[in-house]
């Protein structure tokens, strides 16, 4: 599981680098914005790495009961996200295209780098 935080240290560097130099040429509000977007990207990758870790422990079962808990998880994800953002968008009033732009450049960076380490290997 090196490799794996390796990655999201990486999103997370970017996503910090990212909002540095938004705070710089745009102010704090859209830095801030960018900032909550690239840490909810970040917290979805460190909870698929805890299904992931959770998922492995676990004992092999039918492929019914693998494809429930994948849905599951999936699901889990999906509304952790959602309600990640909903906070930021309605609770903290961030802006909502830097919030976009900072949830997606994190989830780039996510799949950008897992692509080249699994090519150095």
């Amino acid at each position: 599981m090196g490799a794996a935080y390796r990655v999201v240290s990486v999103q997370a560097v970017t996503v910090i680098f990212g909002a540095s130099l938004l705070f710089i040429w745009l102010g704090r509000d859209v830095a801030m914005a960018a900032f909550f977007g690239g840490a909810v990207a970040v917290a979805n990758a460190l909870f698929l790495i805890w299904c992931m870790r959770t998922g492995a422990q676990r004992p092999v079962q039918d492929a019914r009961q693998e494809l429930a808990w994948l849905v599951r998880f999936s699901m889990e994800r999906f509304f952790m996200v959602a309600l990640l953002m909903v906070a930021g968008l309605g609770w903290l009033k961030l802006m909502p295209v830097p919030l976009l732009i900072g949830f997606v450049l994190g989830q780039l960076t996510l799949v950008v780098s897992t692509i080249f380490s699994g090519i150095e290997k």
